[in-house]
């Protein structure tokens, strides 16, 4: 009997620390998860786009390329600007690959439960009063910053409808390119939506640090500047390419910024401060920044941005763009301008 009881006994002991083990198990998994979704970089392609692409064409060709001809990356957000250098790239005959970052989207997963609070707050208080000193956006060390609400609200709606807007007019565009240039199909990848950024404390409070000694008159929007580079820095596509040999060459990564951009002092000074990486490799087209010679992050990252329209204001690149692009691309542009 005591033998029986004993038997069990330690059935019931392991059976209960099986199943704890598995409780524990996927309690850690379930964090680990979580957690790596929110600290890396996370992207999609949009099916109907790898369609239109043919991607089985697209892979047999790319194995053929690969060794003789780098992909491109380009920042493409469908403005007059990154589509002129998309079809100018796509006429060399180079492969590119437009990014576009989802800044509403990100945001909104980053602050969720703020933006829920605030909404089901604003829709269920249908009165006059404004809640103010609400902590919702966090500075660069993670703490929460006052900000009022409404203005909050306010910013994050337009951020959603430029998204939108943005997200429509890079589809619009794809297919006018492809009817206008049937031969680009091979040449122009799937756009890579990037939802999630990966975080890195340290690029972030260098990048932080330095605009706190700098102290701009402005710099609202700048952020953007140090996603882009953040995400670059931990993008797999980009990994093997970071060799500190100066025979390998560097990925091309391509952002549409002319003179006309209104944080541009505040980025040649980041760039000169070496915090923003850049290509100071000449091209077809002339920099101002080309005169900074070595600097600017070559040696420190696997990767370097290039601004070719950096000397640009944005009547001539619309000049060029007339110029340039097919008589309905064009006039697409110039409805959108008209519209605004």
């Amino acid at each position: 009997m005591d033998l029986i009881t004993l038997t069990l006994t330690k059935n019931h002991l392991w059976s209960a620390a099986s199943i704890l083990g598995l409780a524990g198990i996927t309690y850690l998994s379930n964090r680990y998860v979580k957690n790596t979704v929110l600290t890396t970089n996370q992207t999609y392609f949009k099916p109907i786009e790898v369609q239109m692409q043919n991607q089985v064409q697209m892979q047999q060709q790319m194995n053929q390329f690969h060794n003789h001809k780098p992909i491109t990356y380009l920042f493409w957000n469908g403005d007059m600007a990154s589509t002129y250098l998309l079809i100018d790239l796509l006429l060399q005959d180079n492969i590119i690959q437009p990014l576009y970052v989802e800044r509403y989207t990100i945001i909104k997963e980053l602050e969720k439960d703020k933006l829920e609070l605030l909404v089901s707050k604003n829709v269920s208080s249908n009165t006059n009063t404004t809640i103010t000193n609400t902590n919702i956006l966090k500075d660069s060390k993670g703490n929460y910053k006052n900000k009022n609400t409404s203005e909050f609200l306010k910013n994050i709606s337009i951020l959603k409808k430029s998204q939108d807007y943005e997200l429509t007019q890079l589809n619009v565009l794809r297919m006018m390119i492809l009817a206008q240039y049937p031969e680009f199909k091979n040449n122009l990848l799937p756009t890579t939506y990037i939802t999630t950024i990966a975080k890195d404390l340290e690029y972030t409070s260098k990048f932080y640090n330095a605009l706190r000694d700098i102290k701009p008159i402005h710099c609202d929007g700048i952020d953007f500047i140090e996603q882009i580079v953040r995400f670059l820095k931990h993008y797999y596509k980009l990994k093997d390419s970071g060799s500190s040999s100066r025979t390998i060459s560097r990925p091309r990564i391509i952002i549409g910024c002319t003179k006309d951009y209104k944080n541009i002092k505040l980025l040649i000074q980041l760039i000169k401060l070496n915090i923003i990486p850049y290509n100071s490799n000449k091209t077809k087209y002339t920099t101002g920044l080309d005169s900074i010679g070595g600097i600017g992050g070559l040696d420190s990252m696997q990767f370097a941005l290039d601004i070719p329209i950096l000397d640009m204001d944005n009547k001539t690149v619309k000049f060029m763009s007339v110029e340039f692009f097919p008589n309905d691309i064009m006039q697409y542009f110039l409805k959108k301008e008209v519209k605004n």
